[in-house]
């Protein structure tokens, strides 16, 4: 059909006059977040860009792991990233100040390139929210779907870990944190979209009111050593599954106590049962209760030497057994440090004779097992977490004749404790900081270091009543408290500063 000359001329003006209105219309109303801009008028960050560009040359072969955001991530605190990432050759793309604009520039003008890590870790958008003139939480999202895409393109076979906007200002209706925390509503169903790993660790740095404690970020935005631990802390299970353990692990042994039988009190009907439950930050409770048959599973340091030993009781209340959160983690710190850790699972529920049955004997199971097991017999402690620290703390002064008949050779050694570890111990003193009239110290008894939080009210006065007793007889004890930080807290990192206990501990451990 031909087309009539006049239709044909409308046309063409259309086009050469409509269409820039209509393009110029179109990136008015894109939203800048989308918008690649540069910052090469700052000098630091020009030189830092091209300093960026000549390192992914020289080593980008070696990148197992690239970090993506603004200063957060630029602010990594130097020994950290060492001891948690330099494995992975990990690579910072963190800029002090960036927006997601400038990251988008930053990517189309070679910011990826000769880089292919197996791994890529997103955390972008807080300056976002807090440039001067604010951003809608949905721009900031759109911002950050255009860098997952990049990332997705121009890095095919990366893994990649978007997290969560980290929280900033005081409190939860802080202005900033909220916008913040409309990010982190959104988050998730972008990640999945893209094919990405979403890791919300927002509740690791806060208090439990959702306060942001300055111990953790000092300007109530940018971490410190011990807001930067936190993240290491939340980012290794990821890391873990992406990667894999970087040292396998040697098996643990489990070792049954009673090879002739469990002496009484003993309910041998009862059957053994585990559950996972009680989510606190960094992961679940596994709960083992109806222990019919104690053992000890046995996690032996690698050390040429023979190591200190420490045999591990959990808490639960003596019904049953926290046995990830105060044995197997703790355990597997111990190893770190060079100490081999026996985990003690004992009768529960509800049977404290059985329980301190089971400790005597397994200490002395260490004892006279020593040489197989690589250990130095007059280094070896006891160490548990609430009802695992009153029974660790029974053993220390129970520990002068077997409270069972004796069944082997290992109930000839020596079953006291050279040193004990009581972490938020429970049942020793009473409300009025009194000795608890059941319990008994031995004047004898050993070396004692101690953790308490004062809002742990019901077991507080067990830590001071214990410490006092010892201190009274000349026994060495070193007591330990914070005024927050609750009970049941094992060695999980969280923004209270009790939770720094486990370095405390280890140059205590080292000095005995």
């Amino acid at each position: 059909m031909k087309i009539p000359p006049l239709f044909t001329f409308m046309i063409l003006w259309s086009a050469v006059f409509s269409g820039p209105c209509l393009m110029s219309q179109t990136a008015a109303e894109r939203p800048l977040a989308v918008t690649p801009v540069s910052r090469l008028d700052q000098d630091w960050w020009k030189t830092r860009h091209q300093e960026k560009l000549e390192e992914a040359k020289n080593r980008g072969g070696e990148v197992e792991l690239l970090f993506i955001g603004d200063s957060i991530t630029h602010g990594w605190d130097a020994g950290l990233w060492a001891e948690n990432f330099a494995q992975y050759g990990a690579f910072n793309l963190g800029f002090s100040g960036d927006r997601t604009e400038h990251v988008l520039w930053r990517f189309q003008n070679g910011a990826l390139d000769n880089l292919s890590p197996k791994v890529t870790v997103l955390m972008i958008g807080t300056n976002n929210t807090g440039q001067s003139e604010g951003q809608p939480a949905s721009e900031t999202i759109q911002g950050i779907e255009s860098i997952i895409d990049e990332i997705n393109t121009r890095l095919p076979e990366t893994k990649l870990i978007v997290h969560a906007v980290f929280p900033r200002g005081a409190s939860k209706d802080d202005p900033l944190r909220m916008v913040n925390a409309q990010i982190n509503k959104e988050l998730p169903v972008l990640a999945a979209k893209k094919g990405a790993e979403f890791l919300d660790i927002n509740d690791f740095f806060l208090e439990k009111d959702g306060t942001l404690p300055r111990n953790i970020m000092p300007d109530l935005l940018h971490p410190k050593k011990e807001g930067y631990r936190l993240w290491a802390h939340g980012l290794k299970p990821s890391l873990d599954r992406r990667f894999g353990k970087t040292k396998e692990a040697p098996r643990p042994n489990v070792v049954t106590l009673w090879p002739k039988g469990v002496p009484a009190p003993h309910d041998a009907s009862i059957v053994e049962k585990s559950e996972v439950g009680d989510p606190r930050r960094g992961g679940a409770v596994v709960r083992i209760t109806n222990v019919a048959e104690p053992s000890i599973t046995v996690y032996k340091a690698r050390s040429r030497r023979p190591s200190a030993g420490v045999l591990v009781c959990p808490g639960g209340a003596y019904n049953i057994l926290a046995w990830n959160l105060e044995g197997e983690e703790i355990a597997e710190w111990l190893n770190s440090i060079g100490i081999t850790a026996a985990v003690l699972k004992y009768r529960v529920p509800k049977n404290r004779e059985g329980a301190l049955q089971d400790a005597q004997r397994a200490l002395g199971l260490m004892r006279s097992n020593a040489e197989d097991w690589n250990l130095d017999p007059e280094n070896i402690g006891v160490f548990g977490f609430s009802a695992g620290g009153h029974l660790s703390a029974s053993l220390s002064n129970h520990w002068r004749s077997r409270n069972y008949p004796k069944v082997d050779a290992a109930d000839a050694v020596s079953c006291r404790p050279d040193f004990t570890v009581l972490i938020y111990p429970a049942y020793i003193g009473t409300s009025g900081f009194e000795l608890s009239p059941d319990f008994t110290i031995d004047a004898d008894a050993p070396p004692v270091f101690i953790v308490q939080t004062q809002d742990d009210k019901k077991h507080f006065p067990s830590a001071i009543v214990y410490n006092h007793e010892l201190v009274k007889r000349g026994i060495s004890s070193e007591l330990h408290t914070s005024p927050e930080g609750g009970h049941g807290y094992g060695l999980r990192p969280s923004a209270y500063p009790v939770s720094g206990w486990t370095d405390l501990c280890r140059d205590w451990l080292w000095r005995q």
